[in-house]
């Protein structure tokens, strides 16, 4: 039986939400509020991090790392998934760096987004921190970069990237928790449009 431990409003576990659910699979949840809170969470992950994926052949930690895997270990999708089909690898073989480039972009984008909520949540706020500061302004450099680096179908078009799922994830959790204005990018705009009403999406916004 699959087991998916992850937190609250978390846009790492949302990525792998996502993707189980484009895959049609079920899986056992085990939700907690915050990591900290998780006492047995050493355990299972010895960087203190969720989500955290479990199955009768993996026990694995770090989202995209489980994506990777469910895709590779589930390589069908149901006949009903909607258009454009979820993509079948993380980056197309023909744009190999370019894309590991997208990814590795957002995911430094949504930990620096991360390290501002945590900061806040302990009562540090960016105005206070160079650290901080210099963490808003790599988002921004970020979203502009991606901006560039995108169409308004996505950043594989054709497909559901998991480019794109990262991408919805982050951005989403910047909503989620009104941290501050991102929009005025009309390209990732179209991008987070053109998939909202996407079921997997849709379901997760608040996971």
């Amino acid at each position: 039986m699959r087991r998916l431990y992850h937190s609250d409003h978390s846009p790492y576990a949302r990525r792998v939400l996502i993707v189980l659910a484009e895959k049609g699979l079920p899986y056992e949840s085990r939700k907690h509020r915050y990591a900290r809170e998780f006492a047995d969470l050493p355990q299972i992950n010895p960087c203190l991090l969720l989500p955290v994926y479990v199955d009768d052949h993996a026990h694995l930690w770090g989202s995209n790392l489980i994506i990777e895997y469910i895709l590779a270990a589930h390589p069908d999708t149901p006949a009903t998934s909607p258009d454009p089909p979820l993509a079948a690898t993380m980056i197309c073989p023909h744009h190999r760096w370019h894309d590991g480039k997208v990814l590795a972009t957002i995911e430094t984008m949504t930990d620096s987004i991360m390290n501002l909520r945590q900061m806040k949540m302990s009562g540090i706020e960016r105005e206070q921190n160079s650290y901080l500061r210099r963490q808003r302004e790599r988002i921004d450099l970020c979203l502009d970069w991606l901006e560039k680096n995108a169409t308004g179908d996505g950043f594989a078009p054709g497909f559901f990237s998991i480019m794109d799922v990262n991408l919805i994830c982050a951005l989403g959790n910047i909503d989620v928790h009104r941290s501050f204005e991102w929009r005025g990018r009309a390209i990732l705009e179209a991008i987070v449009a053109r998939y909202a009403e996407r079921p997997s999406v849709k379901s997760t916004v608040h996971a």
